[in-house]
């Protein structure tokens, strides 16, 4: 079940941070159909893999565009400008924060690991560095 709780302090579409990996970026579908939105404006979907080791930190950032993510281990936990803090834990379904400032820490002892997607368009980058 989708649990739209918590958030990713998840990264970028060129990556500022060394624990990204780039899975997708799509913008037609398996049978090479162009993706698009309801208002038949062009998408492109990208998905990314977070890997933070313990101790690390992905800096202060936002996202111009809707991110959805799956933590498969590990603890995150995000602080938000304003703060508001959130923790995210294994098999949590997250819908991050849209246009707010956020970092995320891992101060567990485990590696963090999260697939996010992004519901982005060609030209629109998937995240901001700064706050």
């Amino acid at each position: 079940m989708f649990k739209p709780l918590l958030t990713l302090a998840l990264l970028v579409t060129t990556p500022a941070y060394a624990g990204v990996e780039e899975l997708m970026k799509a913008d037609a579908d398996i049978l090479g159909n162009p993706i698009t939105y309801a208002n038949g404006d062009a998408a492109e979907i990208t998905s990314i893999m977070i890997t933070m080791q313990p101790g690390e930190s992905n800096g202060w950032h936002s996202h111009p565009v809707p991110t959805f993510g799956y933590v498969l281990s590990g603890e995150l936990t995000v602080e938000y400008e304003g703060g508001a803090v959130k923790i995210m834990r294994p098999g949590e379904t997250v819908v991050e924060a849209q246009h707010t400032p956020h970092q995320g820490h891992n101060r567990g002892d485990e590696v963090v690991k999260i697939v996010v997607f992004y519901a982005g368009s060609k030209g629109v980058p998937t995240t901001v560095r700064g706050k």
